[in-house]
């Protein structure tokens, strides 16, 4: 399938209009996915680490988009110093944007040192990490992006990324101290959302406004959006991880269990049943089918997917109000759009 349709598609799948960003973005979100691989596989990359088991075809490049987007959206807004299309800016822009992937590919690397022993995957991350599994940012995908974020027009880039490694790392350092535990709170769920798909949503869309020298009061607003709308995503990724059956359910949920990333609909059922828990500390020893399936019903009837669902949307329509700081431009509604499917 040729790159610009197989990038329409992915945006599609995510709420994103791909007629309504344009044709110059749908070029930049090609040339990035090429980049991409290219940074997280190139020359300097660790002995034995094979990209293409975190960066397999159809994985969602939404932080990307979230960037070019933001900047679009703040550089219509009063004050701002910069146009979008102005050739340092664009620049700028796909390093930074190619910087917020890495982040997220650095997290699901985390993810697979501390999941369900067996396979490749948790192999090789653990060999990439070098045993260091406690901080996220001893591997060369953080450290890319650290030098990515060098080259943005904007300095306060490089002190926003290092504030969300440093997040990323306690979020990763909660999961760890719930690892093969009780489930965790409901607020140490929201936590964990916060800390991975919060911080790095956020730093995407902050990062975007400071590439126009959008002003402070824009910075926040988009910044707030995308905390909101990153914590969302991580709730609806959850809900999705739950819905599935078979061998796909197991995989999802019996990974969460052993790494110590409780769903929030997890932490909700457990406070109502008591054998959510308990299936829950056993499908982090052990990912046994049977078990995956009885953890999932005893969820939905304890009201867990219930409350998961009331507070996505809660986060969403959090992360649509933080809007309306901006002017109305199509980028803008395209930011809301985005985060309007995830409640639905």
């Amino acid at each position: 399938m040729p790159a610009r349709r197989f990038i329409r598609r992915r945006l599609e799948r995510h709420g994103f209009v791909a007629d309504q960003l344009g044709e110059e973005m749908l070029d930049a979100l090609v040339r990035l996915d090429g980049a991409l691989r290219d940074l997280a596989g190139g020359a300097g990359v660790p002995r034995g680490f094979d990209p293409d088991l975190f960066l397999a075809p159809g994985v969602p490049r939404v932080r990307p988009v979230l960037v070019l987007l933001s900047a679009r959206a703040a550089a219509l807004s009063e004050g701002a110093e910069r146009g979008a299309d102005d050739p340092h800016t664009a620049s700028g822009a796909e390093h930074v944007a190619v910087a917020a992937e890495l982040l997220h590919i650095a997290i699901t690397l985390h993810d697979a040192a501390l999941g369900q022993r067996g396979g490749r995957r948790r192999r090789v991350a653990r060999k990439v990490l070098g045993g260091a599994v406690g901080w996220l940012g001893a591997n060369h995908l953080t450290l890319r992006a650290l030098e990515l974020s060098r080259h943005a027009p904007a300095p306060e880039i490089v002190g926003d990324l290092l504030e969300t490694l440093r997040e990323i790392t306690d979020g990763q350092a909660l999961a760890q101290a719930l690892q093969g535990g009780e489930p965790g709170s409901t607020d140490q769920a929201i936590s964990l959302a916060d800390a991975r798909s919060g911080a790095v949503f956020s730093f995407a869309c902050r990062a975007g406004a400071r590439l126009v020298g959008a002003d402070r009061n824009v910075v926040r607003s988009l910044g707030r959006y995308g905390r909101h709308a990153g914590i969302a995503w991580h709730l609806a990724d959850d809900l999705w991880a739950l819905g599935l059956e078979g061998d796909d359910l197991l995989r999802e949920v019996a990974d969460r269990a052993a790494s110590g990333r409780t769903p929030l609909a997890v932490s909700i059922a457990a406070q109502q049943d008591p054998a959510v828990g308990e299936a829950w500390r056993r499908l982090a020893r052990k990912a046994d089918p049977e078990l995956a399936e009885h953890l999932a019903r005893r969820v939905d009837s304890a009201g867990g997917l219930a409350g998961e669902r009331e507070r996505l949307a809660l986060e969403a329509w959090t992360a649509r109000k933080a809007l309306h700081a901006l002017p109305p431009s199509p980028h803008r509604e395209a930011l809301d759009q985005f985060v309007a499917r995830l409640a639905v």
